[in-house]
């Protein structure tokens, strides 16, 4: 069972279920299909909020690049497609996702999708 902390901002997003999905780093045990995901605001701090608990329906490999380039399981991302993915992970358009990665470029990790 995966636990997830995210940042205020995300909050309105996810609750709305316009957040679809989490970009996080590879994990020694990470989380698969079926699992129950349990989704919190404020962890590690007084106040922590849950937000929800959902089931995990897909995990995919993803690779961020300093130049923008996306690859999500070895294939690359198109424009249109890239915006796509930084509005189901909670940002306006690519461009803020990208500021958003400044400086932890490139990012290899895995986009753990969920459905409310």
């Amino acid at each position: 069972m995966g636990i997830y902390n995210f940042q205020s901002r995300f909050v309105p997003k996810i609750v709305a279920g316009e957040k679809t999905h989490t970009i996080r780093a590879i994990r020694v045990h990470p989380d698969k299909p079926g699992n129950t995901l349990s989704l919190y605001t404020g962890l590690r701090h007084k106040g922590a909020k849950l937000l929800m608990r959902v089931p995990c329906t897909a995990v995919q490999n993803i690779l961020i690049t300093p130049g923008g380039m996306v690859r999500i399981d070895g294939i690359y991302l198109e424009d249109d497609e890239r915006e796509a993915l930084s509005r189901r992970d909670g940002f306006s358009n690519f461009q803020e996702m990208l500021a958003f990665w400044n400086g932890r470029l490139p990012f290899r990790g895995h986009i753990i999708h969920w459905r409310t």
